[in-house]
């Protein structure tokens, strides 16, 4: 189980990798609109590797992905929870104005960021849910600083406040539902992926700019 882990861990760097080397070096637009099918793999290979075939984990999965999307679509379209938003077009099909990818990437953060909280704190379980929650709430942040400009998604709002409160505390509802699956996980250096790539983007567009308007972020 180990070996596979780890073939796993290096397919998913190799695949953000390669794509940040096709963003970089080969074609920007076309790397970027490839971002759901990028996002659709990480999904499969952490839930294959993470999660146990059980009606209670794929119950677990659903509302994960069903609350996240339900929250999103309330704050697209109404402006509440996570303050003024809307997202652009390069993470693919969406549903009243919220990509199906979000949900899946919900997922994704919920498990590697439960999967390092869990690691160091598995005798505390209300500290590993409050950890995992701020794990995700970092990942937000991170990502703030560049979505907007790979047309992910943009804040009409100056404050991000609500967002961050919002993130917090739906991060701690998925944190309490999948921890409580009382899995031993280990995929740990998933979670660092994301950021490592948000950061190459981010020296492209400081080194080369961009035609995409700057904005605050979700």
């Amino acid at each position: 189980m180990k070996n596979l882990t780890k073939i796993f861990l290096f397919i998913i760097w190799l695949n953000q990798l390669f794509g940040v080397f096709g963003i970089l070096v080969i074609d920007f637009d076309l790397f970027l609109s490839l971002s759901p099918i990028s996002l659709i793999f990480t999904f499969l290979i952490v839930a294959y590797s993470n999660i146990e075939v059980s009606y209670k984990s794929f119950a677990t999965i659903i509302f994960i992905f069903s609350l996240s999307i339900i929250s999103e679509i309330i704050g697209v379209n109404y402006g509440l929870l996570f303050g003024s938003y809307y997202y652009g077009e390069n993470l693919g099909y969406s549903m009243y104005g919220v990509p199906l990818v979000i949900g899946l990437n919900w997922v994704v953060l919920t498990v590697s960021s439960g999967n390092i909280a869990s690691y160091f704190f598995e005798k505390n379980k209300y500290l590993s849910i409050f950890i995992g929650s701020l794990l995700m709430l970092i990942l937000d942040v991170i990502m703030e600083q560049v979505s907007g400009n790979i047309d992910f998604w943009y804040f009409n709002d100056e404050s991000l406040i609500f967002n961050y409160i919002t993130w917090f505390l739906l991060g701690v509802c998925n944190q309490y539902f999948y921890q409580n699956l009382n899995y031993i996980l280990i995929s740990l250096l998933i979670i660092f992926a994301i950021p490592k790539t948000v950061f190459a983007n981010n020296n492209l567009f400081i080194i080369q700019g961009n035609n995409f308007t700057d904005s605050n972020v979700i």
